[in-house]
């Protein structure tokens, strides 16, 4: 009984790893073939947008097309432009600019685009707005003191304390030095 049980057992496991490696390996080749067929669905909408573009170009060095493409083309223009206005949008909010020849986010101070390489445009002093200008009424003097001027107060307040300090523990380690050169001159 025992030998049936285990012969048995040894079939079913053999049908059984069969039949997995089968659906495997019908598994792998159905994958195969859905690869295939995205990668040549990828080509086909990669070659309509060159159409695409082709036409946009031409359009753009003003050929004739008939007034459904002239549209199309237009509002490709126009969002274009939006998009460009966006990315500037967010740059400024960033304290950055944008570069001119590739699009990128550029930080204000670069002169030279990190992505692209092109010259950043010269930055211009652009003087404050009017709605912020902070003028300080001169009646009141400065009773408003930055942080800035308040460490620098402190630092100078400090340092007499210190100086004094260093000088009252340097002048008894100087006097030895002091006698100690003096017999030296008898």
């Amino acid at each position: 009984m025992a030998e049936d049980f285990f012969g048995n057992l040894s079939k079913t496991l053999k049908k059984t790893v069969n039949t997995v490696g089968k659906k495997t390996d019908e598994f792998v080749e159905i994958q195969k073939i859905r690869t295939r067929q995205h990668a040549l669905e990828d080509q086909i909408e990669k070659n309509y947008q060159d159409i695409g573009q082709i036409i946009y170009n031409r359009y753009l060095n003003g050929e004739a097309f008939d007034e459904n493409l002239a549209g199309i083309c237009k509002d490709i223009t126009d969002l274009e432009k939006e998009i460009a206005d966006c990315k500037e949008d967010v740059a400024n909010k960033r304290g950055r600019i944008v570069c001119p020849a590739c699009g990128a986010s550029v930080p204000k101070d670069a002169a030279f685009c990190m992505r692209c390489g092109a010259a950043m445009p010269e930055k211009e002093e652009e003087p404050e707005d009017a709605e912020f200008v902070h003028v300080e009424p001169e009646e009141e003097g400065q009773e408003e003191v930055s942080e800035e001027e308040k460490t620098a107060e402190e630092v100078l307040d400090e340092e007499p304390e210190e100086k004094a300090e260093e000088t009252e523990t340097a002048a008894p380690e100087e006097a030895p030095e002091k006698e100690a050169e003096a017999p030296e001159e008898e």
